[in-house]
């Protein structure tokens, strides 16, 4: 008589610490395409850094979809400036911020953007002037990241199957188009894509989250790099981080936590994994099976391309309904935990989509809203969300005086073609 197996018993639930009311504020439509265009895609915003306070923000957002990069002021909720490439095929899947050094002792914010153009493109955000073009790559780019420390430093990762390491330079009256990669990293077949980047400078490793896993590169050299006309290639990765098993390999939420920790989310797994990337790098082998410090709960759903967000402590993600749900795991990422726990933690909030109004005829209500990206100010009053209806949604956090005179929204006319507000109605 065979024996049967004992059930494990499933993890706890438990909700995370909740970190306050958010009210919707203002939703934009800036990325138009088209006259009532909802189908352009946002697929990426991020807060500028605070020249003077990298682990700050300012109240200016960038985000990318369709041909169009805009800043927005959150505070003001207007779109001080809005980039039209002139490619007809251009659809722009990433960008990136970076504080740069330039002559006279002073320092400056530039934005890099880069999608189906196969082409990275230098902006200005004051003047939203493209001063460069970064050619390379054979196929789209899917993803940026600047080096935390060497910021001039950019990674671009592309459907031919390389990440690239360029050094933008100085900006000047006279910009260099002549770009050569300082390296270049193959992805390989069996890793696909790379979806997001992230930098370790404590293990010096760069990390993917692709379409068939997460590995990792040692680059320890970045500093000494220099451009020439065969930059070195790193051929395979030097480690493979195993998540749990699931319908799909993609990882397609990765994020940098302090102390060295990662937040990363599976497609299909229904749970965000946090997990100590330097405890796990000790192990000093080729494949890692991931051992999270903290699971989280996340609606369980195979589409694919949600970017994770974090700031200070709180971690933001959307889903495949509208909502945007919001983590804050600084205090339980704090507290020692025993080696046998294994409880799953709910989120701390749920922004839930709300009826949005304006006074255009025949605007339609989706049921399968997605939120591909998510923002956070490091103040946390502010937490924005790109939606692949053309929708930039601008969520404030509530103060007690706030909430209590809170009381509905009306809609109100558009400034012009290309850019639409909306507001919440109330329940």
């Amino acid at each position: 008589m065979a024996r049967r197996g004992i059930k494990r018993k499933a993890p706890d639930s438990y909700h995370l610490p909740n970190f306050g009311d958010y009210t919707p504020t203002m939703f934009l439509r800036s990325h138009n395409q088209k006259d009532f265009d909802e189908e352009t895609k946002i697929w990426k915003c991020a807060f500028e850094p605070s020249i003077t306070n990298p682990d700050e923000t300012t109240n200016l957002l960038a985000t990318c979809g369709g041909k169009t990069v805009c800043i927005i002021d959150v505070i003001t909720q207007q779109v001080l400036k809005r980039f039209q490439d002139t490619d007809k095929n251009e659809n722009f899947y990433t960008l990136a911020w970076t504080t740069i050094e330039v002559p006279g002792n002073k320092k400056i914010n530039v934005l890099a953007v880069a999608g189906e153009g196969a082409a990275i493109k230098l902006i200005y955000p004051n003047h939203l002037l493209m001063y460069a073009t970064i050619r390379g790559h054979k196929k789209y780019i899917s993803c940026l990241l600047f080096h935390p420390t060497l910021t001039r430093l950019l990674f671009s990762g592309s459907r031919d199957g390389f990440v690239y390491l360029w050094d933008i330079g100085v900006p000047d009256k006279a910009p260099n188009n002549q770009y050569v990669p300082l390296l270049k990293i193959s992805l390989q077949d069996t890793v696909g894509d790379a979806l997001n980047l992230i930098f370790s400078e404590q293990s010096q490793l760069l990390i993917a989250g692709a379409e068939r896993g997460c590995v990792g590169w040692v680059v320890s050299d970045c500093h000494t790099l220099i451009p020439t006309r065969r930059a070195r290639v790193i051929e395979k990765p030097d480690i493979v981080f195993q998540h749990p098993k699931s319908k799909t390999l993609t990882i397609d939420g990765l994020i940098n936590l302090p102390n060295d920790r990662i937040a990363t989310k599976q497609v299909g797994s229904g749970e965000i994994l946090i997990w100590d990337l330097a405890d796990h790098v000790a192990k000093e082998k080729k494949e890692v099976t991931i051992e999270p410090l903290l699971k989280l709960k996340y609606p369980v759903h195979n589409v694919k391309y949600l970017n994770l967000g974090f700031s200070n402590g709180l971690l933001g993600v959307g889903d495949d309904q509208g909502n945007l749900l919001l983590y804050h795991i600084k205090e339980i990422l704090e507290k020692q935990r025993s080696e046998d726990e294994e409880n799953v933690w709910e989120a701390s909030n749920v922004l839930q989509w709300p009826n949005i109004v304006n006074r255009q005829p025949g605007e339609s209500q989706r049921q399968d809203l997605v939120v591909n990206t998510v923002a956070i100010s490091s103040s946390h009053e502010y937490v924005t969300g790109g939606t692949d209806n053309n929708l930039v949604c601008i969520w404030k956090r509530d103060s007690e005086d706030e909430a209590a005179a809170l009381d509905g929204y009306k809609g109100e006319d558009t400034e012009s073609k290309t850019s639409e507000k909306f507001h919440a109605a109330s329940p």
